[in-house]
């Protein structure tokens, strides 16, 4: 219809590709159409094993999609998990005069910007996302905005999130074999905090915990950025994993096993309540409670990691916004309330801002739903953009301000 976009975006974890597809009212209202997801394969162990089959994975994904939703389109915005993502903090220096001082403009800040990431990205990576956390001015004016004081010397610190650069072009080659092109590339946590937190959560101080299949991720957000970010090796498919060694039986079956009755409140289980396992022809009863016990050694550990987070980050006393669980091991029923117990925070369960989101599993397509978001608001160096995009004469009429106040 007149007046609406359509965006798709397309989120590659390390054992699964999700999909969906958003229409953006001319309001700027999002509504999700449809999502859709598939086993990722020809990727293994974060690197394209097997470029036919990766785009064959995708190909299926994304004609599935278009199928549920009704609607074609050509061009998906990418997400990457914290699988093979990295992070880390770097610091750049410019002069801006030899004597005297100047008013500091958008100029310069972008100038010292680029500055940082140069400085800060390695030959084989590719950046992101950069997010400035603070300027100095002059060595003792530490500011979150420098524009328009003035100075003689400008740094920054910036966080980094990059990626393996031939991942990356591995990864857009297989989408281009299945039909697709690749306008944007994000950090899949990064966008689907963009799709649950509130502004008012980015503002007041709020960590997102997603939990994918082989890592935790936990973002900090405060003052609108992204202050701190960790990346543990420790997801949903770790709890599989012990319940299947546990019971000797296979990954998929405990997989099954662990979505129908395992929970992480091993306690509320009744001693009495048994489970019947298939082992090869026969079924075998296995108590409930040893299911759930089998993997608590793996709720802890991820637990003490989101602890860790927040000490580390020194931003535990600005948590005043709460903690937002998305990913598909926030679905574990009884994580929510035993992490919320052992914090001493309040948790809940991310809910991406869109309508026709009533689905069991809306935790697991956040990134995807962000990403298709991600589209209408590209390029996206800052998580949370103050205001949208300006026009070109107001772009233009800024730009010979600064251009005046730097030679004038």
């Amino acid at each position: 219809m007149i007046g609406q976009k359509i965006f798709c975006g397309l989120d590659v974890g390390s054992q699964k590709i999700k999909a969906s597809v958003i229409r953006i009212a001319r309001g700027g209202q999002a509504e999700l159409l449809g999502a859709s997801e598939t086993f990722a394969r020809g990727f293994k162990k974060s690197t394209v094993s097997d470029l036919g089959e990766f785009a064959e994975s995708i190909h299926r994904t994304l004609s599935e999609l278009s199928k549920k939703s009704g609607v074609k389109f050509k061009d998906v915005q990418l997400g990457i998990g914290g699988h093979v993502v990295s992070s880390r903090f770097s610091k750049a220096v410019i002069p801006l005069v030899d004597k005297h001082n100047k008013v500091i403009t958008n100029g310069d800040m972008k100038s010292v910007n680029k500055q940082a990431r140069l400085l800060g990205v390695k030959m084989d990576e590719i950046i992101l996302h950069d997010f400035p956390q603070y300027y100095v001015i002059d060595d003792t004016n530490k500011v979150l905005n420098p524009a328009g004081l003035y100075g003689r010397k400008l740094a920054v610190a910036s966080l980094l999130v990059v990626a393996p650069d031939q991942l990356i072009g591995n990864i857009i080659r297989a989408i281009n074999q299945a039909g697709y092109e690749v306008p944007g590339i994000f950090f899949s946590s990064i966008v689907s905090a963009q799709a649950v937190l509130s502004p008012e959560r980015i503002q007041g101080g709020c960590l997102l915990v997603d939990i994918g299949a082989s890592t935790t991720n936990t973002l900090f957000f405060k003052d609108g950025l992204l202050r701190h970010l960790d990346i543990v090796a420790i997801g949903a498919d770790h709890f599989t994993g012990s319940i299947a060694e546990a019971l000797s039986i296979p990954f998929d079956l405990a997989e099954d096993i662990k979505r129908s009755h395992a929970t992480a409140l091993s306690d509320d289980v009744e001693g009495s309540e048994e489970v019947l396992v298939k082992k090869d022809e026969n079924y075998t009863a296995v108590k409930r409670k040893a299911v759930s016990a089998s993997f608590e050694p793996q709720i802890e550990k991820l637990l003490s990691t989101v602890k860790n987070s927040l000490m580390f980050s020194h931003l535990e006393g600005q948590l005043n916004q709460g903690i937002v669980v998305v990913g598909g091991g926030a679905l574990l029923p009884g994580l929510i309330e035993r992490m919320e117990k052992t914090l001493g925070i309040p948790v809940k369960m991310g809910v991406a801002n869109v309508s026709r989101t009533a689905m069991s599993n809306a935790s697991v397509f956040t990134a995807a739903i962000g990403l298709g978001q991600a589209g209408l608001k590209r390029p996206l160096n800052e998580a949370f953009p103050a205001s949208g995009p300006q026009n070109f004469l107001s772009g233009f009429s800024n730009r010979v301000k600064e251009l005046y106040e730097e030679y004038f």
